[in-house]
């Protein structure tokens, strides 16, 4: 996707990925001075830490566009002479159609501005669960999965005139290694943080899950945008590509989370039992996905993600490089 010029809007930048997003940009823009960058980031609010965080690391490159994905107005006005958007959305909770209509309204805006290329961030394991019939007993991650879809299908075939070259690519990654750390771990997995950290789950002991560190939705959007020609048609052209660096348990992430830790607490798994699971699920959010993805073993092709010749994140590197949010998940 190279050019002399890239205008890359990225949507949710203050958050986990649009933020990785810029920071690989701006990486990635030393090494090829040939192409200029602009990124317009898109904000709630540019006068939080966040954002200054973020102007902070490129005050030349990174522009700020104040705006919300309910709000048209801002959202034309960020993509304005951009080349390309990075759409990010996630689930509305007290809106079950909110993400959709946000990618929409993003997606409208966007190419009725004349960006050429989207890359939008979906999840691992799409294809493989949309329609699978074990979800009917998961009403929340039914709905969730359906609406991912449906933006997925949005951006293969948009409902609107496209320009001339309109391409996409899919970012399916899988789940993130930021889970265990705050601000997620605080509800996701509020007893690592007690005196004896423990996971306290409804999975089973042998599921795996693919994890990855978020940086790495950064490193493959980056590649993309800045790809030769040949290897964009390739690689990234109106291709869905899933992402992950490592298969792990959830007894293995405790391991992982004990050794960045350097010992100092042993973080354990406890299985709770079934009887403990049913008078939880209901209530509980999480323990329902945590059943659900029992039911949904989904594993992503490491080979074929190492495949692109990309440098992925290790579970070391991670959590030494958010070693001070790990102090506060473990209480150390």
């Amino acid at each position: 996707m190279a050019s002399q010029h890239q205008t890359v809007l990225v949507t949710g930048a203050s958050g986990t990925q649009g933020g990785h997003v810029i920071r690989e940009l701006i990486t990635a823009s030393s090494i090829h001075p040939d192409t200029s960058l602009t990124i317009h980031a898109l904000v709630r609010d540019p006068n939080s830490s966040a954002s200054r965080d973020l102007l902070a690391l490129d005050s030349s490159k990174i522009k700020l566009f104040k705006g919300n994905f309910d709000d048209i107005g801002s959202l034309s006005r960020a993509a304005q002479y951009c080349t390309t958007v990075f759409l990010n959305v996630t689930p509305v909770f007290v809106d079950p159609s909110g993400e959709l209509r946000h990618a929409r309204n993003i997606l409208s805006a966007s190419l009725a501005a004349g960006v050429k290329y989207v890359i939008l961030a979906s999840v691992a394991g799409l294809d493989e669960s949309k329609n699978s019939p074990s979800l009917d007993a998961y009403p929340f991650f039914k709905t969730y999965f359906a609406n991912k879809a449906a933006i997925a299908d949005m951006v293969r075939q948009p409902p609107f005139p496209t320009p001339e070259g309109y391409t996409y690519t899919i970012l399916e990654p899988a789940t993130f290694l930021t889970n265990y750390l705050p601000p997620a771990q605080t509800v996701m997995y509020p007893t690592l943080t007690a005196p004896e950290p423990t996971f306290h789950v409804a999975y089973t002991p042998t599921l795996s899950m693919s994890h990855l560190d978020p940086a790495d939705i950064g490193r493959f959007a980056a590649r993309a945008i800045y790809a030769p020609a040949e290897e964009f048609t390739r690689l990234f052209a109106n291709k869905a590509i899933p992402i992950a660096s490592v298969n792990m348990t959830i007894s293995d992430v405790a391991e992982a989370l004990t050794r960045a830790a350097k010992h100092k607490k042993t973080v354990r798994v406890n299985y709770l039992s079934p009887e403990e699971v049913a008078a939880q699920k209901d209530a509980n959010l999480f323990i329902e996905g945590q059943l659900m993805l029992n039911g949904r073993e989904y594993l992503v092709h490491l080979e074929k993600v190492r495949s692109y010749g990309i440098e992925l994140g290790s579970v070391e590197g991670f959590f030494e490089r958010e070693r001070e949010r790990l102090a506060k998940a473990l209480a150390l």
